[in-house]
């Protein structure tokens, strides 16, 4: 698996941030200290914290939350390109929150529910001998305990499951635009939701 483009993992790194910077931020920050109608910004901080960089670049828990973020995306599909569930199983949200996990594969309908997610991928594993991601685009935004990820997945696939001599399969490859929800918890960042949407490639007459 190939996350080309992660280096700019950056991005935004979330809202609040950017309404901390800047050398009006007193004036300009929507403290409704005239009465201009747009709210307390300081609960608003209270709430989300702060996430302005400095000369540096970002603070330091938000570099670390980036680099965890990117380690279990990447996880993620090293794992369904090794077919390996196990590993799916412990990137996946479990606890709590399980029954709201999420998953749409591209061309599939909606699937919910941590225990039939998992199945879905079970499923996919079994008819793809062949399975690679190529990542790009890649982009994190975090807000307290949740982080988005949107990429590229450029995927290529081995479809010769169930071939014969007489019919030896084919390799395709693809696209998809995808978001990938992660949530904080006590073992680390673990995948909510995964949508990856096909691109469709335009056919030249």
């Amino acid at each position: 698996m190939s996350a080309g483009g992660a280096g700019g993992a950056g991005g935004n790194l979330g809202g609040p941030g950017d309404a901390a910077e800047g050398p009006d931020r007193d004036s300009h920050d929507g403290r409704d200290s005239e009465g201009d109608g747009f709210g307390d910004f300081v609960e608003f901080e209270e709430e989300f914290g702060t996430f302005a960089a400095g000369p540096g670049g970002p603070p330091p828990q938000v570099t670390a939350d980036i680099e965890a973020i990117t380690e279990a995306n990447e996880e993620f599909y090293a794992a369904a390109e090794a077919g390996d569930l196990d590993r799916l199983g412990a990137i996946w949200l479990a606890g709590p929150f399980e029954a709201s996990v999420q998953c749409v594969h591209p061309g599939w309908a909606p699937v919910f529910g941590r225990e039939d997610v998992l199945r879905s991928w079970a499923v996919v594993c079994a008819n793809t001998p062949f399975l690679q991601f190529f990542l790009t685009d890649v982009r994190i935004d975090v807000v307290d305990r949740i982080a988005v990820v949107s990429l590229t997945e450029n995927i290529i696939t081995d479809m010769s499951a169930g071939s014969s001599e007489e019919d030896p399969g084919f390799i395709a490859g693809g696209r998809a635009t995808t978001i990938n929800i992660f949530r904080r918890t006590d073992d680390g960042w673990r995948l909510w939701m995964h949508h990856a949407s096909a691109v469709m490639e335009s056919v030249e007459e």
